[in-house]
C-alpha cells in the first residue's frame, strides 16, 4: 500500500515535471518547425496526422476495457484470468494492428479523391506518403497498447511518466535535426515513429522483467468478448464523438479552403490540447484508483468527495492558464509564430472555453465508465457531434474557420456543459449542485484577474517577449494571493505548505 502511495505521488510529480517540461518546449520549438516547415507544409503534416488519427477508432474503446476488466481480476486476485486476459487483449489489439495497416495503404492512394481541389500533384504525392508512414505509427500503437495499460494497471506511475518525458524531449530534439537535414515533415514522421518503437520495446521488457507478467493465449477468454464489446461499443461511441469534435473541423477546412487554413486552425487548437494536457494529468493517474473504488462498493458520497477533490484541483490549474491566455493570448500567438495567425487567437477562445468544464470533470468519466454507465452519455455526445460537423461543413463557407470553430462550442457547451451534469446527478449519484458551489466560490480571482488584466492591456500594449513575460509575472503576483484567501481550501493549501515546511525542515538540520 505504501508503496502504491509512493508511486502515485511520485507519478503525479513526474507527470506536472513532464507536463511544465511538454509546454516549455514548444515555445522554443513551433516557431524553428514553422520556420522551417513552412504554413502550407505544416499544414499538409496536420492534415495527414488528422486523418489517419481516424484509424485510432478502430480499437473500438478498448484501451479503457483493458483498464477495467484486467484490474477486476487484479482486484479479486485470481492470477491466472488476468493473464489469459491480458493475453486476449494483445492478441485483438495485433488483429486490429493489421487492419489498421491494410485500411491505412488503401487511404493513401485514395487521397486525391478527398484534396484534389485543394492540394496540387506535389502535395498529394507527400500527402500519400505521410499517410503510409502515420499508419505504420499508428499500428505500432496498437500493437503494444496493452503492455502500456498494464502498467498503469500496475500503478507503475514512475516509469510510465519517465517513458512519457523522454518521448517529451526527444521528440523536438529529433524533429529539428531531421529538418535542417531538409527531410521535412516525411522526416518527423519517420522520428516519431521510430520514437515510438523504442518506447514500445521499453514497455514490453519492463512487464516481463519488473513486473513478471506476461500474457497467456491459451484458454484465452472468448466467452467474456460479448460482455467486453457490449462495454466497449459506447465507449468507441464516445471516440468517434472526440474524432468529430476536434479532427473533422480540420478535415473540412482543408478540403473546403486549404493547407494554410488547417495551419492556423491547428495553431489556436494547440491550447485547448495544451489546457487539456494539463488536467487530465491528474485523471488520467487517478483512473485506475476509481475503477478500484467501484469495484470496492464506495457509496456515493465517497465518490462525490473524490469528485469535488479533483475537480477542485484541475479548477486551480485550468483557471489560471485559461485567464491568463484570455488576456496575454492575442499577444502571446503575434510573438510565437508572428503575422498570419491573427483569427487563431478566437479559433483558441472558441475550442478552450467550452472544454473547461469537462476537464474539471473528468474524473466523472471515469466513474461512469468504471460503473459501466457511459451508455448514454455515448449516445447523446453522438448525436451532438452530428449536428456539429453538419453546422460546420455550412459555416465554414460563410465564415471561414471561426465558423467552424464556433459550431464546436457550442455543441461541447450544450453536451458537455448542461447534459453530462444533469446525468452525473441523476443518474450516476454525484452531487453536481454541491461541486459547482465549489467552483463558483473559486471562482472570484480568475474573474477579478481577467476583467483588470483585459482593460489594462487595452492601454497597454506588450509588443515585446520582455513586456510580455513581465505582464505575466506581474498577472502571477497578482493571482496568487487572490486565490490563496478566496479559493483555496485547508487541503489545498497544505498540499502547497508541506513541501516547503519540509525543504525548511531539511535546511535546519544541517
Amino acid at each position: 500500500m505504501n508503496n502504491s502511495k509512493s508511486q502515485l505521488k511520485s507519478g503525479v510529480v513526474l507527470s506536472y515535471i513532464n507536463l511544465i517540461i511538454g509546454n516549455v518546449i514548444p515555445l522554443i520549438y513551433t516557431p524553428m518547425m514553422l520556420s522551417l516547415l513552412g504554413q502550407s507544409e505544416y499544414g499538409l503534416y496536420t492534415l495527414a496526422n488528422t486523418i489517419v488519427g481516424y484509424l485510432s477508432l478502430l480499437s473500438f474503446g478498448m484501451g479503457s476495457a483493458i483498464v477495467r476488466y484486467i484490474t477486476k481480476y487484479k482486484v479479486s486476485g485470481d492470477k491466472e484470468k488476468e493473464r489469459q486476459m491480458f493475453g486476449l487483449f494483445t492478441f485483438l489489439f495485433t488483429v486490429l494492428a493489421v487492419i489498421v495497416f491494410v485500411l491505412g495503404i488503401i487511404l493513401s492512394f485514395n487521397v486525391h479523391l478527398f484534396y484534389s481541389n485543394t492540394l496540387n500533384a506535389s502535395e498529394l504525392q507527400t500527402m500519400r506518403i505521410l499517410i503510409i508512414l502515420c499508419t505504420i505509427n499508428s499500428a505500432v500503437t496498437f500493437l503494444f497498447t496493452t503492455y502500456l495499460s498494464m502498467i498503469m494497471i500496475y500503478e507503475r506511475y514512475v516509469f510510465r511518466q519517465i517513458l512519457n518525458i523522454f518521448t517529451t524531449v526527444a521528440m523536438p530534439c529529433v524533429n529539428i535535426i531531421v529538418l535542417y537535414m531538409g527531410l521535412a515533415s516525411v522526416g518527423m514522421v519517420v522520428s516519431s515513429t521510430v520514437l515510438n518503437i523504442l518506447v514500445s520495446v521499453a514497455s514490453v521488457i519492463y512487464c516481463h522483467r519488473s513486473l513478471h507478467i506476461k500474457p497467456k493465449f491459451k484458454g484465452m477468454p472468448f466467452g467474456e468478448l460479448r460482455e467486453i464489446f457490449g462495454f466497449c461499443f459506447f465507449v468507441f461511441l464516445g471516440s468517434v464523438v472526440d474524432m468529430l469534435f476536434w479532427s473533422t473541423d480540420k478535415i473540412i477546412i482543408g478540403a473546403v479552403i486549404g493547407t494554410v487554413a488547417v495551419a492556423v486552425y491547428n495553431v489556436g487548437a494547440t491550447f485547448n490540447t495544451i489546457v487539456t494536457s494539463i488536467s487530465t494529468t491528474i485523471s488520467s493517474i487517478l483512473t485506475p484508483k476509481v475503477t478500484n473504488m467501484v469495484f470496492s462498493s464506495e457509496n456515493t458520497k465517497v465518490l462525490t468527495d473524490f469528485f469535488i477533490k479533483v475537480g477542485r484541483l484541475q479548477y486551480l490549474v485550468v483557471s489560471l492558464v485559461v485567464s491568463g491566455f484570455i488576456v496575454f493570448g492575442r499577444q502571446f500567438i503575434h510573438l510565437w509564430v508572428g503575422d498570419g495567425y491573427n483569427e487563431a487567437y478566437f479559433v483558441a477562445l472558441l475550442t478552450l472555453l467550452p472544454v473547461v468544464v469537462p476537464l474539471i470533470q473528468n474524473t466523472g468519466l471515469s466513474i461512469v465508465m468504471a460503473q459501466n454507465k457511459h451508455k448514454f452519455r455515448s449516445i447523446v455526445y453522438l448525436i451532438i457531434a452530428i449536428v456539429n460537423v453538419l453546422t460546420t461543413a455550412i459555416a465554414v463557407n460563410y465564415w471561414g474557420i471561426i465558423g467552424a470553430a464556433a459550431c464546436s462550442a457550442a455543441s461541447y457547451i450544450i453536451g458537455q456543459g448542461f447534459i453530462m451534469n444533469w446525468y452525473y446527478w441523476k443518474k450516476t449519484g454525484i452531487d453536481i449542485p454541491m461541486f459547482w458551489k465549489n467552483i463558483i466560490k473559486m471562482s472570484l480571482a480568475p474573474v477579478i484577474m481577467i476583467t483588470a488584466g483585459i482593460i489594462i492591456c487595452h492601454y497597454v500594449e506588450l509588443e515585446s517577449w520582455i513586456l510580455l513575460l513581465m505582464g505575466i509575472a506581474i498577472y502571477l503576483i497578482c493571482y496568487i494571493p487572490i486565490v490563496w484567501f478566496t479559493g483555496m481550501n485547508k487541503y489545498e493549501k497544505n498540499i502547497i505548505i508541506t513541501p516547503v515546511k519540509n525543504v525548511f525542515n531539511r535546511i535546519r538540520r544541517k
